[in-house]
C-alpha cells in the first residue's frame, strides 16, 4: 500500500492531479476486471512447471545500454539469458539467440507487438508480458496466445516471490529478477543495465511518455528508440531505490546479483568482470567468432576478418569488409549500422561487414 501512495504522490507533484486521477481511473479498471474475470487455470499451470526449473543455474540478465556495444557478447553462446523489448534489433550480430524474452512497457507493446509475434516468439523458449498493465493496456490482445507466453499480474509495484504475481518495479530489468529468480536461478550477471543518458530530442506527452523527434544515443542501436517511437521518461533515481530493494529481497532468499557490465552508473549490485566468468583460450574465441551470423550468412570467416584492412579515420567510403581499432570502432558501430553490422570485440578490434 505505501508504494502505491508513493506512486500517487508522486504523479501529483510531477504531472498535476488532472492526470492523477486518470492514472487511478485506469487502475480502478484494471482492479475490477480483476475482480470480474475467472482466474487463467491453464496460466497458473504453466507458472508451477517452471517454479526451480532451472535451479542453481546461472542467467544474464541483458539490458539495452550502449555498453553492450564494448562487450564480446560472443561469449554467451551456451548460457542463459533473458532479453527485453527491442533487443530483437541485436540478434543479426549475435552467434545465439536469448533463452527468455519480457516486455512490460505499456507503450513499447503497442508500438512492436507484430514484431514480438512475429520474429521473436518463435525464437525464444519462454515469454513473460502483463496480462494488463496497470494503465489498463490489455497485453493479452496485443499478444498470440503461444505456448511459451507466461501473463504475469504487474498490478503492485512491489517484489514478489509467487508468481504470476511480480511487480514492475520502474524497469522491465526488475520484473525479470522476479522472473529468473523464481525459476531457481541463483546467480545473476546484468549486463547493459548503465543507468546514464544523453539527452535526446522529444516530444513530451508528458512528464512519464515521451516520444522520440531524432535517433537513440542511448542504447546499443540508434533505432532502438528512433524517431517517432514513444518511451517512458528514465527516472533515474527511482529506477536506483527499486534495485536497492530489490537487492535485499533477494539476498535474504539466497539469489546473488553481480553487475558484470563495463561502464555504466549502476553501483548498487557489486561489479565482477565480465570477460573473468569466461574460461576459453584463444582458439575457443575465434572458434565462436566463426560462429557469428553475420559472418556465416555470408560465408565470411573470422580469419578473412582478422586480415581484412584495417581502418583509422572515418571516410566517405568503406570496404564491403574492414576492421577498426578501440573507440574508433565503438563510435562507428552506430553511425554505420544502417550499412554495416559489426563483429567483436577481439583483442581491441571491431569488424565491419556490408549488409
Amino acid at each position: 500500500m505505501k508504494s502505491l501512495i508513493d506512486k500517487g504522490i508522486s504523479t501529483i507533484r510531477n504531472d498535476g492531479v488532472k492526470v492523477f486521477a486518470m492514472r487511478t481511473w485506469k487502475y480502478g479498471l484494471v482492479k475490477l476486471k480483476r475482480l470480474t474475470r475467472p482466474n487463467d487455470v491453464k496460466n497458473i499451470e504453466k507458472w508451477k512447471q517452471l517454479k526451480n526449473k532451472y535451479k542453481g543455474k546461472r542467467i544474464f540478465i541483458i539490458g539495452n545500454g550502449p555498453s553492450l556495444n564494448k562487450m564480446p557478447l560472443y561469449l554467451l553462446e551456451g548460457e542463459y539469458t533473458i532479453s527485453f523489448n527491442r533487443f530483437n534489433l541485436m540478434f543479426e550480430r549475435l552467434n545465439w539467440l536469448p533463452n527468455f524474452y519480457m516486455v512490460t512497457d505499456d507503450l513499447v507493446i503497442k508500438d512492436m507487438y507484430s514484431q514480438i509475434n512475429q520474429e521473436i516468439l518463435p525464437l525464444v523458449e519462454h515469454a513473460f508480458f502483463p496480462d494488463i498493465h496497470p494503465s489498463n493496456v490489455e497485453f493479452s490482445k496485443y499478444i498470440s496466445h503461444r505456448d511459451n507466453v507466461h501473463w504475469l499480474n504487474m498490478d503492485q509495484p512491489q517484489f514478489r516471490a509467487d508468481l504470476p504475481y511480480c511487480g514492475i518495479n520502474k524497469t522491465v530489468v526488475n520484473g525479470a529478477i522476479q522472473v529468473v529468480a523464481y525459476m531457481g536461478f541463483t546467480e545473476i550477471y546484468l549486463i547493459g543495465v548503465d543507468m546514464t543518458f544523453a539527452d535526446q530530442k522529444v516530444k513530451k506527452l508528458n512528464s512519464r511518455n515521451w516520444e522520440a523527434a531524432e535517433k537513440d544515443p542511448n542504447h546499443f542501436d540508434p533505432r532502438y528508440f528512433g524517431k517517432g517511437l514513444k518511451y517512458h521518461n528514465p527516472t533515474v533515481h527511482e529506477m536506483l531505490e527499486k534495485f536497492e530493494e530489490g537487492r535485499e529481497f533477494f539476498a535474504n532468499r539466497g539469489v546473488k546479483i553481480f553487475n558484470a557490465g563495463y561502464g555504466g552508473k549502476l553501483e548498487v549490485f557489486p561489479r565482477v568482470d565480465f570477460d573473468s566468468l569466461f574460461d576459453l583460450n584463444d582458439i575457443q574465441i575465434q572458434a565462436l567468432l566463426n560462429t557469428s551470423r553475420v559472418l556465416k550468412e555470408r560465408n565470411i570467416t573470422f580469419h578473412e576478418a582478422l586480415n581484412s584492412p584495417l581502418i583509422t579515420e572515418p571516410t566517405e567510403t568503406y570496404p564491403n569488409l574492414f576492421k577498426a581499432s578501440g573507440e574508433f570502432g565503438i563510435t562507428l558501430i552506430p553511425l554505420l549500422i544502417f550499412d554495416y553490422l559489426p563483429v567483436g570485440p577481439y583483442k581491441g578490434e571491431y569488424f565491419f561487414v556490408k549488409r
